[in-house]
């Protein structure tokens, strides 16, 4: 009598945890996504001297960052004065993104003062879909900068 009955729930419990197993496999609701929120940014422009309206070579365009752990991002113009900076961030949802352009150069090509530029998110446009935590990518033309002249470095 004993063995039957341990026989049997030997069987009941195998069947139970082939269910279990079975059911935990499948990905009925979906994924599970662990992680972070995150964006990917396009800012392009010009930067040129607001006398002259010459563009500037060599100036450093940065991207002011409070969450990424890399710091800040930047990069130069080149000789027509146009840059292209692309970054990864949390997404920018009502909050502004800080680009600010910047003479790290000296006297090479002529002093000149820092200038800052606000860009709202209803100004980006999305040029790539958001899937799960990635929200997309965004993009910004005409992010342009005229700096003034300075009479000493920054």
């Amino acid at each position: 009598m004993k063995r039957i009955a341990f026989t049997t729930y030997a069987k009941i419990i195998a069947w139970i945890l082939g269910i279990l197993g079975f059911a935990s496999s499948c990905e009925i609701p979906g994924l599970v996504e662990y992680g972070t929120p995150s964006a990917d940014y396009v800012v392009k422009g010009k930067v040129t001297d607001k006398a002259t309206q010459q563009p500037l070579k060599n100036m450093a365009v940065i991207h002011k960052s409070d969450t990424s752990p890399y710091g800040n991002d930047t990069v130069r113009t080149n000789a027509e004065g146009s840059y292209e900076l692309k970054f990864t961030s949390f997404p920018y949802r009502s909050e502004n993104m800080i680009v600010y352009a910047s003479d790290l150069d000296g006297e090479e090509n002529g002093l000149y003062k820092s200038d800052t530029l606000r860009i709202k998110a209803s100004e980006l446009r999305q040029t790539a879909k958001k899937r799960g935590w990635y929200a997309g990518t965004f993009e910004k033309t005409g992010a342009d900068f005229t700096l003034n002249k300075s009479s000493e470095k920054e």
